[in-house]
Formats: structure tokens, sequence, C-alpha cells
């Protein structure tokens, strides 16, 4: 999403653009104080929503909004004032909004979800994944995942662990089936839960996370948040949230976490 905020108080479009940033992280929101600066904007990129100012010198944002709608029709213009006064005003331009200042979050919220002309906000595909306490992966949303089996979240958990190695089918089935011999129905079921596996990450747009190689597997790291990851990083809000639990529903983590607790800068240099 493109947005732009006009106010000749630079500190209130700057706070609008803050929300924006907020709530639409993969788009471009920028803050004007001049209309004129604005107007050449405007010009050029075609945003989808302004955010404006009414009372400002020079030109009021009533005016200005009547320059947009020549120059760029389907933007949303929603007027952010201190008056109530000019609500009609606004409503016979036909603006998408109204906004009193002092602006809020939930007021910001209320009017993208009302647009006159609606525009989806692109939310980031990178899968959130927890490794500290127990292990769960999160999508762009912020919604869990849902695995359909348990074994495939298990796998999933592994190669995170790995940290992008990638992992063979004998590996995967030792780690899984850690009491029973490695045949042939071992490595047909783990290839089932794989199957599964990549299912999983299709529905929420995150297939290419799973690699596959020669008989082996693994994970994109660039394409997950990930506390543990980021914690090797020397990420400080991932190393203060290291409570000494790790994918703690899984036994085979014990020895990763063991490694965390008594020697905390064993990555540092990766």
């Amino acid at each position: 999403m493109v947005t732009i905020s006009v106010d000749d108080q630079v500190n209130v479009a700057e706070e609008v653009v803050g929300i924006m940033k907020e709530l639409d992280p993969n788009g471009t929101h920028t803050p004007f104080s001049s209309v004129d600066a604005a107007l050449l904007y405007v010009k050029d990129n075609s945003p989808d929503v302004a955010w404006l100012d009414i009372e400002m010198p020079g030109m009021s944002g009533l005016e200005f909004s009547m320059h947009i709608k020549k120059l760029s029709p389907k933007t949303n213009i929603v007027f952010v004032t201190g008056h109530e006064k000019f609500a009609y005003q606004s409503f016979q331009l036909h603006a998408s909004g109204f906004i009193l200042k002092p602006v809020t979050k939930e007021a910001i919220e209320r009017e993208l979800e009302n647009l006159r002309n609606p525009v989806e906000i692109k939310k980031d595909s990178t899968l959130r994944v927890q490794c500290f306490g127990n292990f769960d992966v999160y999508d762009g949303n912020g919604t869990p995942v849902r695995f359909k089996r348990s074994r495939s979240k298990e796998v999933f958990a592994y190669l995170v662990d790995r940290r992008g190695a990638q992992c063979s089918v004998g590996e995967l089935c030792a780690v899984l089936f850690e009491d029973r011999e490695d045949d042939r129905a071992l490595k047909k079921q783990l290839r089932v839960f794989i199957s599964s596996l990549r299912d999983d990450l299709s529905k929420v747009g995150a297939e290419k996370v799973l690699i596959k190689g020669w008989n082996t597997y693994g994970v994109d790291c660039t394409l997950i948040d990930c506390d543990y990851l980021n914690y090797l990083k020397g990420d400080i809000y991932a190393i203060n949230s290291f409570l000494g639990e790790y994918m703690s529903q899984y036994s085979w983590a014990e020895m990763t976490m063991g490694e965390l607790i008594m020697k905390p800068d064993l990555f540092g240099d990766e």
C-alpha cells in the first residue's frame, strides 16, 4: 500500500505514518508538511490513501483533495482534523473517511477497513518460528500454522534446529523413530510426513521454506524469523527471551538446549 500524510504540523504527519508503518510494514508511507511537495508526489505515485489535514496555510486540505481527485481518482481521501465542523464538507466531497485528532491506531484501522476504494494490505510471507519454550510456527498474519500431522511439525522443528543444513532421510528417520531400525517402511512413513509438511506450508504461502535435495531435506533460513537463529546472530531481544527452555516437547532438542545453557556464546562467530 502507498499512502501519504499531509499536515503542516510535521509531527502529526509523522505520527500517522508511524502508525501506518506498524499496520503495513511492507508498504510505502510518506509524511509531508508542504502541500506543494505532496502534490508533486501524487502526480508520480498515485497513492492508495491520502491522510489530509484540513486547515493548512496556502491550500486547505479540502482544496488539495480536489486536486488529488483529478490526478489520482482512485486515491482514498481521509481527512484528519481537530474540528468536527468540517465533517459535513468532507461528506460533500465524497471523502472516504474522517478522523478527529488526536490520531489513534484504532481510528486509522477503522478507516482502512472501510475505504471507499478497498486496498489489500500485503502481509509478510515470512514465517515466525518460536523455538524457546515450546516449538511453534506462525504465518505472516501472526496466526499459528496448523500441522495436519504432529510428526510433520517435528520434522520441521528438527530442520530448523539444524540451521539450514541438509539432513538425510536416514538422519530424519533416526530422530523420529529412535528406537526402531532404519528400514523401507520407516522411510516411506517419513515421506508421508514430509509430503504433509509441504502441504501445510503451502497453505500459508511458505512452500519455498522447505528445500529438497537428493534424499535430503532442509529449510531456507532466510525465509523464517526465528528466535533461535536470531539468538545465534547476537540479537539482544532474542538473547533476553531465552529462559532456559528450547523446543520443550522434543527430547532430541535437549542437546541443543544444553549447549545454549552451558556455553551461550557457542555460535557467536557464526
